[in-house]
């Protein structure tokens, strides 16, 4: 597959998590809006990533490959961010987990969407174009 096609479609089904989530929130099922949302946040960034590496990634752990490639363009604190939440990737996943309280997923759903939809489209827009 063709890197620029990847990238477009990592992206593509990032939004297609990302809607479902949102989705999950708004109907109260706050696991899988949850699960949802980490792996759009995965996928965006896959797609972010694959838009600087050469090689094909092989991993689902990207949270590091994040703030060593783009820690200048996006921060610190976002980059932190965004690693922390992928770390939580089961928690939403499993029974017998605390199930997350609704305003910390909101919250955490706020950040993916602005970092999906804005920070890593602006980033990759020379590539899956506006």
């Amino acid at each position: 597959m063709e890197k620029d096609e990847t990238i477009r479609e990592h992206y593509a089904l990032s939004l297609k998590y990302l809607a479902a989530a949102q989705g999950n929130l708004t109907q109260g099922l706050y696991e899988p809006a949850l699960a949802n949302g980490i792996h759009a946040l995965e996928l965006g960034i896959k797609a972010l990533l694959h838009s600087k590496l050469a090689e094909p990634l092989k991993t689902h752990n990207v949270g590091g490959l994040l703030g060593r490639h783009f820690r200048e363009e996006l921060g610190t604190v976002i980059c932190r961010m965004a690693n922390r939440i992928l770390i939580s990737y089961n928690l939403p996943r499993y029974p017998g987990v605390a199930a997350p309280h609704p305003d910390d997923v909101k919250v955490e759903l706020e950040f993916i969407a602005d970092l999906v939809e804005n920070r890593i489209r602006e980033l990759i827009t020379p590539v899956i174009g506006d």
